[in-house]
């Protein structure tokens, strides 16, 4: 029974399904515990914290925390805090692995700061300090430590016991002192750090290195000294390097290779001596390289190579000589390079490429682009086979002899493009047997003569754009048995004869646009069996040819077509596009001009004079579904003007000159989603024009004429079931009545946006409220409105978006502008508006009151853009007061504060005219008169929490109430009345509560907590950082370290601005 009863339970929790653990370290459940960080994401190793814009007093309560959490930091970052000087016991009760300060204007680290930490912690970077002298004690502890990143700094020297006096060097792997002001390296300092693998020093001010600079550093792998001012090289600069295997010396000064600087680093991969002033190479400058990969030399000066320079790198992958001086390719410059992989010649003045200048290679990728050369003598290319690309483009070749290159040497893709060429039958192509793309483009050729083309079975294709053409030889393509992309646009063909293309069953693709064709023989494309697509765009063609039934699609725009007889098309179940735009039609389509087109899906019939819907033509077209006729000569649709056509979805009238529209007029358009009828003369539709659009999502009206749109009695959108985009800008509607849109309480319109922007609507009134229930978003920008009337915009109970920018708005009274919860989004920019209906903005994500009359920012504005939404406040004439000090000082908390508030700039006094309130700071935000109400006052470092007397003891707590740089405490114990101190203490950053002895009882007294930078610096006395003795705080919260425990009772009424 009892195995019965396990076997039941058993199966229970398997259909549960399997829940897999969470990470050993989860953050902890309250966010607020770790504030002013946050956990990023825990995992079996510990947690990632992030500490954003923070002080060390701040950051003392949140490493507390979560040392109380007892979880290992895998990652702790400090960002773009203020923070001068890094001292005291802030990392000590912490399991870290990797320290990374970034942002922070750090200028010293004092010593004992990683005591503690130094047992864990194998990563530290600081990026983008002040650190002006390497700090040597500090570091010394630091004997676990691998990676060591000092990015971004002001050192000019490091000293000689950098690494010696301690145990910094035991284990470190990576060193970087990037980006900084070092002149000098003493070779002894880097000598302790045996274990280096990594040592990246670029971005620094180093003129030059010092005989044995890494001695002792056997284990260095990568060397980065890019970015310095290095005027030259020695051999005993790099003599103990033996492993070293990646060497960066681009953006030097570097003049010269001495013979055999490198030579005694055999395993080197790959070498950058790019951005240098290297004027010539020659053997000996690359001795001894043997396993040289990638040789970076581009952006030098070299104007000579000599013979043999590269020929000792027998593994060499990379030579990049761009952007150099070299006038020519010498003799045997590129030979017998057998793992060669990329050349690069590109954008020196070479001019003649040798014989025997690349020879031996295989599978190469050769830039020889954007040089001078007009000139490649024989056997330049022997023995090059499979060459991935030869980029012979922007040059001056006007001829390429034959045998340029040997039976043996061929390019699989051919780049010719901006040469001089001027017959195909200069381009060599006998022996490219393997050749696949050929770009010919932007030549002077004026034929493809007869053979030019070789049986070529992998070219596939061919692009002779942009030349002179005028002539194609019967036949040409015949023996290009791969050929599937063909374009010949941009060129000057006048015709094209049945035997031009010939049958090629392979070819999908043919361009010939902005030629002069005039004439095309009538089997000129029909047996290309396998043609999908033909381009004939601008031409002069008057009649169309015959196409091969294989194609889809089809562009003769821009021609001279003028009719379409009914024998114009075979019967085709392929074409699926059609563009006829910008021809000559007019109201020549007959009946039968698109019979036999089954699937044709899209057709363009723009900018052809039609003056009258070719309703009979289109009436075979079963399977159209987008239609466009815009840019025409369109006056009047009468009834049904366009037939039935069952399946269209998209009907483009724009831009024509309609100015009237028949009931019924797109009766058989069942299946309608887009009407576009913008830019005609429309100024009054009829009810029933829309009957039958069951369907229509979309309707464009914008620019046109019309004053009205209903009769009093019906709305002319009645028929629209499915409207719910409706645009009616530019037009010149004054008033919208209840009949102007669509409503019916037994009918379910969609009507979800109205576009009635650039109108002459003078009120916003009740009679909108119809028809509107659904709308989403409505746009009433432009127009002359200077009144809203009570509870139009509050019934609008679907509204998210209302834009009534650039209007005459003056005033918006609360209970008339009742704004409901899902509206989000508002603009009332360029309008006269004084004052704002705050209390009804509470929630919107998008507020935009620019370019107003307002002099103020609201409570409620700046609660608004604290919660996150987007507030866009600029342009109004601001009275810069005390009372804009909450903003001030909550811009100041932001990270990155939205740039919208940049825009915000002080009218008033004259003394702030003109400038931003992001430069404006507190001290100058002031008022005349006294303002009692702390919020308004200059921001207090502190605040006190609590206060306590008992007999002549005073017992305070405080927490930190600014972001900026504040570490230490002093207490001060004052006379009230002559400010005479009577008692003084210091008390470190961590601490938050104290208590004072032995006060006298008699004498009245205040107790003062002043601030002091990390650097030392005491911070002015600000109000409300003083308490009377006999005063109590409001809160009766004290502690001096807040305890795990303490803040998980309390942080529930605790708010996160007043915890630390």
């Amino acid at each position: 029974m009892e195995f019965v009863i396990l076997i039941v339970l058993f199966l229970v929790g398997c259909d549960g399904g399997y829940i897999p653990p969470g990470p050993g370290y989860p953050c902890p459940p309250s966010s607020q515990l770790l504030y002013p960080c946050e956990c990023i994401k825990g995992t079996d190793h510990g947690l990632f914290i992030r500490c954003e814009n923070t002080n060390l007093a701040s950051l003392s309560v949140a490493m507390s925390n979560i040392a109380a959490l007892r979880s290992p930091i895998e990652e702790l970052k400090i960002i773009k805090s203020q923070i001068g000087k890094l001292y005291g016991e802030l990392f000590y009760p912490l399991s870290m692995r990797v320290l990374w300060i970034e942002d922070t204007p750090i200028s010293s680290v004092a010593p004992q700061t990683f005591y503690g930490v130094n047992k864990t912690m194998k990563e530290l970077h600081i990026i983008n300090s002040a650190i002006a002298e390497f700090p040597t004690i500090p570091f010394q502890d630091l004997g676990n430590l691998s990676v060591l990143v000092l990015n971004g700094h002001k050192m000019k020297r490091i000293p000689p016991d950098a690494f010696g006096s301690g145990l910094l060097a035991s284990h470190l792997e990576h060193l970087t002192l990037a980006n900084g002001l070092l002149a000098e390296i003493p070779p002894t300092a880097l000598a302790p750090c045996k274990k280096l693998k990594k040592l990246i020093l670029h971005g620094n001010h180093l003129h030059s290195l010092q005989r044995n600079q890494f001695k002792g550093l056997r284990d260095v792998e990568l060397l980065d000294l890019s970015f310095n001012n290095l005027t030259k090289l020695d051999a005993s600069f790099f003599g103990d390097l033996n492993k070293l295997g990646w060497c960066n010396l681009s953006h030097n000064a570097l003049t010269d290779l001495p013979r055999g600087v490198f030579a005694r680093n055999s395993v080197l991969k790959s070498l950058n001596l790019a951005y240098n002033k290297l004027s010539k190479l020659d053997s000996n400058s690359f001795r001894g390289m043997r396993f040289i990969r990638r040789l970076h030399l581009s952006d030098n000066l070299i104007s000579n190579v000599g013979r043999g320079t590269f020929g000792t790198m027998a593994r060499i992958g990379t030579i990049d000589l761009a952007r150099n001086k070299l006038k020519k390719i010498d003799y045997q410059m590129f030979h017998e390079l057998r793992y060669i992989e990329v050349i690069d010649v590109s954008e020196n003045m070479v001019d003649e490429i040798e014989g025997l200048a690349f020879k031996d290679l295989y599978l190469v990728h050769m830039n020889l682009s954007h040089n001078k050369i007009s000139k490649i003598k024989k056997d330049a290319f022997v023995n090059c086979a499979n060459i991935t690309v030869l980029d012979l483009s922007y040059n001056e070749l006007e001829d390429i002899q034959g045998k340029a290159f040997d039976e043996n040497s061929y390019a699989t893709e051919l780049q010719l493009s901006f040469n001089k060429l001027t017959n195909l039958l200069q381009v060599p192509l006998a022996n490219m047997t393997g050749l696949k793309i050929l770009n010919v483009t932007n030549n002077l050729l004026t034929k493809i003569p007869k053979n030019t083309f070789p049986k070529l079975y992998e070219l596939h294709t061919i692009d002779v754009s942009r030349n002179l053409i005028e002539d194609i030889a019967a036949g040409v393509f015949q023996t290009l048995f791969g050929l599937r992309w063909l374009d010949l646009s941009y060129n000057s063909l006048k015709e094209i004869q049945s035997a031009t293309f010939g049958t090629l069953p392979t070819l999908l693709y043919i361009n010939l646009e902005h030629n002069h064709l005039q004439k095309i023989s009538t089997a000129a494309f029909t047996r290309l069996t396998s043609l999908r697509t033909l381009n004939l765009m601008n031409n002069s063609i008057s009649k169309i040819m015959e196409i091969p039934i294989s194609l889809a699609k089809l562009d003769l725009s821009e021609n001279s077509i003028e009719e379409i007889p009914a024998s114009t098309w075979p019967s085709m179940n392929s074409l699926l596009e059609l563009n006829l735009s910008n021809n000559i039609l007019g109201d020549s389509l007959e009946s039968s001009s698109f019979s036999n087109l089954l699937t044709l899906a899209k057709l363009d019939l723009s900018l052809n004079g039609i003056t009258v819907p070719p309703w009979q033509s289109l009436s075979s077209l079963s399977s159209l579904q987008w239609l466009s006729c815009k840019n025409n000569e369109l006056e009047e649709l009468g009834k049904s003007a366009f037939g039935t056509l069952p399946i269209v979805l998209n009907l483009d009238l724009s831009y024509n000159k309609i100015a009237n529209v028949s009931v019924m007029a797109f009766n058989g358009l069942l299946q309608l989603l887009n009407l576009n009828l913008s830019y005609n003369e429309l100024h009054h539709i009829p009810n029933g024009v829309f009957q039958g659009l069951v369907s229509l999502q979309i309707l464009d009206l914008s620019h046109n004429m019309l004053e009205s749109l209903d009769n009093k009695t019906h709305s002319v959108f009645d028929d629209c079931l499915s409207l719910e985009t409706l645009n009616l800008s530019h037009n010149r509607v004054s008033f919208v009545t209840r009949k102007t849109f669509p409503s019916n309480p037994w009918v379910p319109y969609k009507l979800k946006d109205i576009d009635l922007s650039h109108n002459n609507i003078p009120v916003l009134s009740y009679d909108f409220t119809y028809g509107t229930k659904k709308v989403v978003r409505l746009d009433l920008s432009h127009n002359m409105i200077d009144e809203v009337r009570r509870y139009v915009v509050g019934n609008m109970t679907s509204l998210q978006k209302l834009d009534l920018s650039h209007n005459e708005l003056d005033e918006l009274a609360a209970d008339v502008f009742n704004l409901q919860a899902n509206l989000t989004s508002l603009s009332l920019a360029n309008n006269h508006m004084h004052s704002l209906p705050v209390k009804t903005f509470k929630h919107l994500n998008y507020i935009d009151v620019s370019n107003n009359h307002i002099e103020m920012v609201y409570k409620e504005i700046l609660d608004l853009a604290k919660r996150g939404s987007q507030v866009v406040y600029g342009g109004n004439p601001i009275l810069c007061n005390c009372y804009l000090r909450p903003l001030k000082r909550w811009l100041k908390n932001q990270i990155t504060p939205n740039s919208a508030w940049e825009q915000v700039t002080c009218s008033f006094p004259e003394a702030l005219a003109n400038k931003t309130i992001m430069n404006v700071t507190e001290e100058e935000l002031s008022c005349v008169d006294d303002v009692a109400d702390p919020v308004f006052q200059l921001t207090p470092d502190i605040m006190f929490r609590s206060s306590m007397r008992t007999h002549q003891d005073f017992q305070i707590s405080w927490f930190v109430n600014t972001k900026e740089d504040i570490s230490d405490f002093k207490v001060l114990v004052r006379d009230i009345s002559s400010k005479i101190t009577l008692q003084e203490k210091t008390l470190g950053y961590e601490s938050r509560s104290t208590v004072l002895k032995n006060l006298p009882k008699s004498q009245d007294m205040e107790v003062c907590i002043q601030t002091v930078s990390s650097i030392g610096e005491t911070r002015p006395m600000k109000a409300g950082q003083c308490i009377g003795v006999h005063q109590s705080a409001t809160s009766g919260f004290a502690s001096i370290h807040c305890s795990y425990l303490s803040l998980m009772i309390y942080l529930s009424f605790l708010s996160m601005d007043t915890i630390f």
